[in-house]
């Protein structure tokens, strides 16, 4: 297990969701491909142990989808937390990337507190946003100003900056997965983006742009 997915674990999540990712996910996933197959009769079979924790398929799909908040696994826009997944093919975004770029060496050497004039690193950011599945790569003044606010209430705690960005890219992550701030919103996927003038998007995304926001 690599960096990336430590720091990953140590963010907020069940400890049944933690132990499904670094004992149960990581081990069965391709390293390649960074991809596994769900099993939920293995993973309930895994979980239960001595004792019954886990027995339905929804059970299963709500500590997935705690690592998915956390940039653990990613699944396709054609897939749903609210329907079964068991056979299909989800994704482990972290595990194929053990080193993002040249960049992230530095940025893993000294901890440091939050201030009121951090800012991330643009490129780190964005190759973050990437690999954890952001699709509007960017970010508001609300967004970061309420990050900083909540961590300068924290002053004991230190973090790398490359720990201080990732954990910002997936407080962005979670925030665009609740419900949209404004009516001008567009979801995409899993997450509401705010439609501007030079954000970049795939074809993929454009058609689901156009499937949520009803166009032909």
């Amino acid at each position: 297990m690599n960096s990336l997915e430590l720091d990953a674990l140590q963010l907020s999540m069940s400890n049944h969701a933690r132990a499904l990712y670094s004992v149960y996910l990581a081990s069965k996933g391709n390293l390649t491909k960074g991809n596994v197959t769900l099993s939920y009769k293995d993973i309930m079979q895994f979980l239960n142990g001595k004792e019954e924790i886990v027995t339905l398929g929804r059970q299963v799909n709500s500590l997935l989808k705690e690592l998915d908040n956390v940039g653990l696994i990613k699944i396709n826009s054609e897939q749903s937390y609210k329907r079964s997944l068991n056979n299909q093919i989800i994704y482990l975004p972290l595990s194929v990337s053990p080193e993002i770029s040249d960049i992230t060496t530095d940025k893993h050497q000294s901890f440091v507190k939050m201030n009121v004039n951090w800012r991330p690193n643009a490129e780190l950011f964005e190759q973050i946003c990437q690999l954890v599945g952001v699709i509007d790569k960017g970010y508001s003044a609300d967004e970061l100003g309420e990050y900083i606010a909540y961590w300068l209430g924290y002053p004991e705690k230190q973090f790398t900056d490359y720990q201080w960005t990732q954990k910002f890219v997936l407080n962005i992550k979670q925030r665009r997965q609740r419900l949209p701030v404004n009516k001008e919103q567009t979801k995409v996927g899993h997450q509401w983006i705010t439609p501007q003038a030079g954000l970049e998007i795939d074809d993929n995304v454009k058609q689901l742009v156009e499937k949520y926001s009803g166009k032909s």
